[in-house]
Parts: C-alpha cells; structure tokens; sequence
C-alpha cells in the first residue's frame, strides 16, 4: 500500500497541472529531444560523439538544426501571449531575472566550473575566462540570456500596445529577419546577438497565439505549410551538396524554414504522453541535460561500448533522465526551486504568520 501510495504520487509530479494545453508540451518534449540530441553528437569537433557529417545521426541533426532553437523560441512567445505583460513592466522584468538569469547563473556557472575543471571553457575554440563567464555566453546558456532580452523588449512593446493587431506584427516580424541577416556577428555580448536571433520566432509564437492561428483560413494554413516542405527540401538539398547550403543562423530563409515549420507543427495538435512529460519538464532538461549526456559518453566509453547508435540513445536518455531529477529534487526545497528553477525566493515568516503555500516555478 505504502509502494502504492509513492507511485500515484510520483506520478502525480510527473502529471501536467491542470488546464495546460497538453499539445503544447508535446512540442516542447520534441524540442528538448532535438535539443539533447544535438548535444549528444556535439556542436563542434571537439564536442560531444565527435560523429562525421556523413553519419546517419548526424545528418539528422543538422536536418533538423532550422527546428531545434526556432522551436524553443517560438514556444517561449506562445506562452508569453497566454500570460502577457499585465503588469508594471520593471516588475515584469524583475521576474524574468528570477525565472531566467538567476538559474542561468547559479546552473551555467556550475556547468563552467565543470567544463573548466576538464580543460577549459570554450567559445568559439578559445578559452573564456572565469571573469568573462556569462559576459560572453556559456554554451548552450546563452538562450537563457538571450530569451531574456527578447521577453523585456516584447514586454516593453506590449506595455505601449504595439502589438495588438496583426498588421503590426507581422512586419516586424519581417524586419526582424532582415536585421537578423544585416546585422554583423562579431562579438555577442550578453548573447544580444542571438537575443536577435530568437527575436522572429518568439514573436511568430506570440502572433499565432494571440490571433488565432489554429483557426485561421484554410488556404492560408495551406499555404504555410507549403512553403515549410519546399523551404525544407531546399534545406536538403542544400546537405547534399546539390545547392548552397543554408547557414544555420542569420538567413532570411533559414529563418523562414523555422517560422514556416514551427507554424505547420502547432497546426497538428496532438499529444503524445512521453513527449509531453518530457515537455514538462523542458526547463530543467535544457539546462542541465548535458551533466547526463557527457556522463553517459564517458561511462559507455571506460566500457568500450562503441555502438553509435547506442551512445545516442543513452545520451538521450540520460539527458533527460538527469534534467527530470535535478527538477524533482529542487522542487522538494523552497531554495532548490529559486536557485535552480527560477522560482519565487524563499521569505522568511513572521513569527505567528501562517507559513505561504509554494508551488513549482512557472
């Protein structure tokens, strides 16, 4: 009865709370799949499998590279146009600084510390010293940085009602892509570089929540998601050679492909169980999935297990085991869910105060 009682419980924390939009979750368990996978084969030559090109998963993660961060982005401003800035804007940003830098500080310094006990911190093949941490990005947190940026400027937009009509949006969607290619990249401080980066996808998510993209005319959708299979056989055809290959950032029609891809996805509206827990839990795997994925290299490689396939799916399944568990044990600590997941800080009751209610951040 007791082991009983601890599984129903267990998976009532695994369960997503109610109301929640359980579609969403399934593309945001797909993001973070893409996400992992894409740290499993490794972001440069000295990262991750180290897999050739010309490998099978490593194809398909640089196929699926137009998706991976646009998806994340874009999910980031659907959401944000469910709850939008209903209140003072420095407040507004004071919270994204708990829900967004203080994790990134607390878990990307911790993962710098790692990685520097290993051999160093790089950026671009330099190393980044311990003062310049987080100036200039640290690996995969600089979405966190980023997003930031985009969330206070979108904010901002929202407390002046700029965008409130679609005629509006729209176009600045478009100029956001353009800049996004003009703009030159030679530094990216404070990830403001990428914060323009993600700038046309969070708002495309916006746009398709807050005008109704689910319920838009058919042609229209049609058209969409014509132009996402022929922007992605382009993209194909682009990795076999046949044409220029499309650069992963700072392209107008790379940035198409993910606007277009990430529009079709939302149309599809289903969920799937496995990849919607997962969804729920896609903060604490982002940022910490790659404690699981290097573990799981490192242990199938002291056994000589060298299956590609195989390092694959462990890395997969630690990465996502490591985040699950880092959310579930921080949950169970007022300090762990501020820290780690972004959540309120812990206040110190009055004495004969009632004790506040906590709840997982959001």
């Amino acid at each position: 009865m007791a082991a009983d009682g601890q599984v129903r419980g267990f998976a009532r924390r695994l369960a997503s709370p109610p109301g929640r939009d359980s579609s969403i979750d399934t593309l945001r368990g797909l993001a973070c799949l893409l996400v992992v996978l894409y740290h499993v084969r490794g972001g440069g030559p000295g990262d991750g499998l180290r897999l050739d090109r010309g490998n099978p998963w490593s194809y398909l993660v640089d196929s699926l590279v137009y998706l991976r961060m646009p998806l994340f982005s874009f999910l980031s401003g659907y959401v944000y146009a469910l709850r939008p800035l209903r209140e003072r804007w420095p407040r507004f940003a004071q919270g994204k600084v708990r829900r967004l830098l203080v994790p990134m500080l607390v878990v990307g310094t911790a993962f710098a510390l790692v990685r520097a006990s290993a051999g160093g911190v790089a950026n671009g093949g330099e190393q980044t010293p311990w003062y310049l941490w987080h100036v200039f990005p640290v690996a995969h947190f600089w979405f966190l940085e980023a997003v930031f940026w985009v969330f206070l400027l979108v904010g901002l937009a929202d407390r002046f009602r700029l965008l409130e009509r679609g005629s509006a949006v729209v176009p600045l969607i478009a100029l956001a892509v353009v800049a996004d290619e003009l703009v030159p990249t030679p530094t990216n401080v404070l990830a403001l570089r990428d914060a323009l980066f993600l700038l046309p996808f969070f708002l495309s998510g916006l746009a398709a929540r807050r005008f109704e993209w689910r319920a838009a005319p058919r042609a229209a959708r049609g058209a969409v998601v014509l132009a996402a299979l022929l922007l992605a056989l382009w993209s194909q055809l682009g990795l076999q050679g046949v044409v220029a290959r499309l650069p992963e950032r700072h392209d107008a029609v790379a940035a198409l492909l993910g606007v277009t891809a990430c529009l079709s996805l939302l149309l599809v509206r289903r969920t799937w169980r496995p990849l919607a827990v997962v969804g729920g839990f896609s903060f604490s795997i982002y940022t910490c999935h790659v404690f699981g994925t290097s573990a799981a290299r490192i242990v199938l490689e002291r056994l000589g297990l060298s299956s590609v396939t195989l390092n694959v799916l462990a890395g997969l399944l630690a990465g996502i085991a490591v985040g699950v568990l880092v959310e579930l044990v921080a949950r169970r600590s007022a300090w762990g869910r501020a820290l780690v997941l972004g959540g309120r800080w812990p206040r110190r009751a009055r004495p004969g105060a009632p004790r506040p209610a906590t709840s997982p951040a959001t």
